[in-house]
């Protein structure tokens, strides 16, 4: 997809807590649409690094838009970091980078819907991690 890599940096804000409820917690950073050119709305696979850890980046699923399954709110960067210890990172700097498309933004008739495709992005995203980028030995 054209535009990718693509970086993104911001402070954690509290969301609607939606994704910790489905066993999927995010991170979420507000942007403005209109600030800057923005690659599609959609879910990503991309790399998180938190300020200060820069030795560790963390295979993350993306989704930047309107979350139109629980819509409300300004359109947000959510990040669900794979591999991430259970611990809130309100207020913390995070750097993304965005990888690869994975699917546009999509209504889900429930949320047990939208858990199974969230776990199969999770599957799809550590899938292209594993093919795409290298390995620690």
């Amino acid at each position: 997809m054209e535009g990718l890599p693509f970086e993104l940096s911001g402070q954690v804000v509290p969301g609607k807590q939606l994704g910790s409820k489905l066993g999927f917690p995010t991170a979420n950073i507000a942007y403005d649409p209109a600030e800057r050119s923005w690659p599609r709305e959609g879910v990503y696979v991309g790399l998180a690094r938190l300020d200060g850890e820069e030795e560790k980046a963390y295979v993350t699923i993306l989704n930047q838009g309107r979350h139109p399954t629980a819509p409300g709110g300004m359109p947000t960067v959510e990040a669900h970091l794979l591999g991430y210890p259970a611990r809130p990172l309100y207020g913390q700097k995070l750097y993304l980078r965005y990888l690869a498309y994975l699917r546009p933004e999509t209504t889900f008739p429930s949320l047990d819907a939208l858990r199974q495709q969230l776990e199969s992005d999770k599957a799809h995203a550590l899938a292209w991690a594993d093919e795409h980028l290298p390995h620690e030995n």
